[in-house]
């Protein structure tokens, strides 16, 4: 008995799994053969496991058919035996064209010429096929004009000629949205001002979901915040809440770098580097101070202060303070002090206005080697432009431009002169391939005067300028660099390029001398930071090539 029931059991499972993977059919036809050869030509899905994907199906035939221009389809009849489902169906006349009825405004929006029609209003012919692709055009230019919740419609649709018909279009924009409050998740103590200013998102502007998600892609131009998700809003009755997803970086940099040579001499090693620290946002205000002390070869020594204040008293103007000393050993001192005002442009442009005072004072007792005591007092116009790639952890600055200009009087106890000084400094990153870059810079830099002071020259050469000599070995009223490298990189922590650098310097006494600089490096990701190795050899106009004159100048670079 138990067995009998048992297999009664299997015998009904059996039953309803067949019936459960039985499909259904689906079959759509016309009694109008012209039509029923179309609609087989179009083709439709006709196999399904359940009702409701079969409905689907239908509806969505319909409407294929309304976007090709049968929008009198309809359903005539539908019957359903042995699993398979028969529609009949009636298509009517296509319709090629449409006129659609609006103020000239509408046009305007969409970028089309409309004819005149009647009663104010203007007409735009299109195709029926096209129509869709309109309205949702339409569509998203209100939402990016501040209407959210627009809608368009097309009413008192009817017929002008067999294949024709028009239609006026109705637009429902709503009341337009403002932001009315920005919060910050992630980062609750990032720098409010840096909302209102650097990214340009204020309360009361008017809400574009696409602008305020384009504008808060610039937070990686900031090296201490980055964004962990794009922009989102909330929306409520009577409000429009905006929320930035914002993540503290390490930003906080410890610079070193140290350059290996042989002395001219005695030919033994000397050595020689700097120490570079550089805090930024540790108050969340956005803040940077940089303290750089360099000891060059030739007993040259400089310290560097710096302090930058963005968006004094919430307003879009900062500043920036530096102090410079220089020594070079028994000779002479400069002390050179600047403050400056400067506008973010964009995320990525800053304009520069200040004011710099320059005093150098001779060593010697001898005033007749070139040397002595002078103040410069010099107005400046400067412009940066910086495009950071944070996610790039090798080259984390993809293009940088710098250009300052300066307006100066020097005074000396025999003579007061007037002078114009220039820098210009630009530098890029060309992709090539996921592992192939090629890096170009150039930098140019002149003083423009009648007489020349040798305290006075500009400093160069070395690991920032041109590798291969010492560091700020050359001295020059004007000169012009070069600096290339082929990039190779082997994987995500580990490159290795070529250098090649070239330039000219003009001294007192010559013009248009020749250098060149030539060798190869690495760069790589440690636990600490990015580690550099550069050997370069560098070689003046007419001078032969020396292996033990070249220069090793290995740098650290890590973020805390």
């Amino acid at each position: 008995m138990q067995i009998k029931l048992f297999l009664s059991i299997l015998v009904v499972l059996a039953f309803f799994e067949s019936s459960e993977a039985q499909s259904l059919k689906l079959k759509i036809e016309s009694s109008i053969s012209q039509e029923n050869k179309f609609i087989k030509s179009i083709g439709y899905l006709d196999s399904f496991q359940n009702y409701k994907d079969l409905e689907r199906e239908i509806q969505s035939f319909k409407n294929t058919m309304y976007n090709l221009g049968y929008i009198e389809t309809k359903v005539q009849s539908t019957s359903t035996l042995n699993s398979i489902t028969s529609v009949q169906i009636f298509l009517g006349n296509k319709y090629e064209n449409i006129k659609i009825y609006a103020r000239k405004n509408i046009f305007k929006l969409l970028d089309l010429i409309p004819s005149s029609g009647s009663d104010s209003l203007y007409f735009y012919q299109s195709k029926l096929t096209n129509v869709e692709s309109l309205m949702r055009q339409l569509t998203n230019t209100l939402t990016n004009s501040g209407y959210p919740f627009a809608s368009v419609s097309l009413e008192d649709l009817g017929r002008v000629e067999n294949n024709q018909l028009q239609a006026n279009l109705k637009i429902i924009t709503k009341q337009p949205r403002v932001i009315n409050s920005i919060k910050i998740k992630g980062y609750e103590d990032f720098p409010r001002s840096f909302i209102n200013y650097f990214l340009d998102i204020k309360k009361n502007d008017l809400f574009i979901l696409k602008e305020v998600q384009s504008k808060t892609k610039s937070l990686d131009q900031l090296s201490f915040a980055k964004q962990i998700r794009p922009a989102e809003v909330l929306f409520t009755k009577d409000t429009t809440n905006v929320y930035i997803y914002i993540e503290k970086n390490k930003s906080n940099r410890f610079d070193g770098f140290l350059g290996f040579g042989s002395k001219e001499t005695s030919g033994g090693l000397e050595i020689n580097g700097y120490l570079l620290l550089n805090l930024v946002n540790n108050f969340n205000y956005g803040e940077s101070f940089i303290l750089n002390y360099r000891n060059d070869e030739n007993d040259l020594k400089t310290f560097d202060a710096k302090l930058t204040l963005p968006y004094l008293l919430k307003s879009p103007i900062g500043t920036e303070l530096s102090l410079n000393i220089f020594k070079r050993d028994s000779t002479f001192t400069t002390n050179e002090q600047s403050v400056n005002l400067f506008y973010q442009l964009k995320s990525k442009h800053q304009v520069y206005l200040g004011y710099k005072y320059s005093k150098s004072n001779s060593l010697e007792s001898d005033q007749s080697s070139g040397i002595s005591d002078y103040k410069t007092k010099a107005i400046e116009l400067r412009y940066n432009y910086v495009d950071r790639t944070p996610q790039n952890l090798l080259f984390p600055i993809k293009s940088q431009i710098k250009i300052r200009l300066s307006r100066a009087n020097r005074k000396t106890s025999l003579l007061n002169e007037n002078q114009n000084i220039y820098l210009i400094k630009a530098n890029h990153i060309f992709g090539i391939s996921k592992s192939n870059s090629f890096y170009m810079g150039i930098q140019s830099q002149g003083i423009l005067s009648k007489n020349y002071l040798d305290n006075e020259l500009l400093r160069f050469g070395g690991i920032n300028t041109i590798r291969g000599f010492e560091e700020n070995s050359i001295n020059a009223r004007a000169y012009g660099l070069i600096s290339s490298e082929y990039r190779l990189k082997l994987n995500q922590s580990l490159y290795i390029h070529s250098i090649i650098d070239a330039g000219y310097y003009d001294t007192n006494n010559e013009s248009n001398q020749k250098i060149l600089g030539l060798g190869f490096g690495f760069g790589i990701i440690t636990r600490t930071g990015l580690l550099k190795l550069n050997i370069a050899n560098g070689q003046t106009d007419g001078q032969k090539f020396k292996f033990a004159d070249s220069k090793v100048h290995l740098s650290l670079t890590a973020n805390f």
